[in-house]
């Protein structure tokens, strides 16, 4: 029972940061997405909800995905290379989860994956998609860099450079 629970804080602590990171990602493109008049009220519960719940998805395929060999093809280069490699990784797996949030409702709407797919042109709205897309990309880039450079650097001497020596890192206290 040990050996579990020991994992089990393992995963939590290590998803802890990513899911963090993209709850705010989320939350600013619902706040973003309201903005442009995507809902009729505002910002909505269901939308937060749907926020949250998307940070925990992301957070923890974001773990599964660093497993992967495939995001490791680059280690032995500079960081340089890794970095911008994931990014690329991380940015087609989110432009085909936006053109499946976008088919869905049109396959339901037209009675069909193909038949929604004929529509898609014509019935998104590419400039909501577009900035949603752009909002992302920033997001993953940032998140990209800085997780790249606590793999390097470490998260004490990380927190030591951003908040001064004087202050106790995480793994201190």
């Amino acid at each position: 029972m040990g050996k579990t629970l020991a994992f089990l804080k393992k995963e939590i602590l290590e998803m802890i940061p990513p899911t963090l990171f993209f709850l705010a990602v989320f939350l600013v493109i619902v706040f973003a997405r309201s903005l442009m008049g995507d809902t009729q009220s505002g910002v909505e519960l269901v939308s937060v909800s749907a926020a949250v719940i998307g940070a925990l998805i992301v957070g923890k395929s974001i773990l599964i995905a660093d497993a992967l060999p495939l995001f490791h093809w680059l280690d032995k280069r500079p960081a340089i290379y890794n970095t911008l490699w994931r990014i690329f990784l991380y940015m087609s797996i989110i432009f085909m989860f936006q053109v499946l949030e976008e088919l869905i409702p049109l396959a339901r709407k037209f009675g069909g994956v193909g038949e929604g797919f004929s529509h898609l042109l014509q019935e998104v709205h590419w400039a909501r998609f577009w900035a949603t897309h752009v909002m992302f990309s920033l997001f993953m880039v940032l998140y990209c860099v800085l997780s790249t450079l606590v793999g390097l650097l470490g998260v004490s001497r990380v927190y030591q450079e951003f908040f001064g020596s004087t202050a106790a890192s995480p793994e201190e206290a």
